[in-house]
């Protein structure tokens, strides 16, 4: 991903506000998507996208309901996007296996097993997440609308991946590392 002020498209993933937003704080380590998420892009670094749609405040652990309300409704003034993120690993996991993982996202098991119903095994990737220096309110257009995990967002969206900071130091990510792994052990 490079400044994006030519014609060139930036790689976005689209996820529920609150659990962006947890990821900028570092309270989250890891997405829980459905095993069907195409995988085409995640070997690049993409932008957070927030999606203001589908959020249930009873999906959250308890002491995590203010990431819902934070992100209850997109601000009218655009779509915030304040952080890029890059998949360091990524699991097969059942859905019984939530509960080991869950002190690394803010979802309860239960919460995420509805949200996914899968019938297969979920896909966990853990994210090094960076805070752009700058964060930009962009459109939310038409292209970007949908029940999709990945888009393209436009060339005039500047975006500088260079310009960031990761979200946690070198050291506590590898803990959380090594603490997602002993957990899928």
């Amino acid at each position: 991903m490079s400044d994006a002020t030519t014609d060139e498209t930036v790689p976005a993933l689209k996820e529920r506000a609150g659990v962006v937003n947890a990821l900028i704080d570092g309270e989250q380590t890891v997405l829980v998507r459905h095993p069907t998420l195409d995988s085409g892009m995640i070997d690049d670094r993409f932008v957070l996208y927030p999606a203001y749609t589908h959020q249930e405040s009873d999906r959250y652990q308890p002491g995590y309901e203010d990431y819902y309300h934070r992100a209850s409704a997109k601000p009218d003034a655009g779509v915030p996007i304040h952080a890029v993120a890059e998949i360091r690993e990524e699991y097969a996991v059942s859905s019984n296996d939530l509960e080991a993982l869950a002190r690394h996202y803010v979802y309860t098991p239960d919460g995420l097993r509805d949200k996914y119903d899968p019938e297969d095994d979920l896909r966990v990737l853990l994210l090094r997440v960076s805070a752009l220096e700058s964060p930009r309110l962009i459109e939310e257009r038409g292209s970007y609308r949908g029940c999709r995990a990945w888009i393209e967002l436009e060339g005039d969206v500047e975006v500088d991946p260079d310009a960031t900071a990761p979200v946690l130091d070198d050291a506590t990510f590898a803990e959380r590392q090594a603490a997602v792994r002993d957990a899928l052990e």
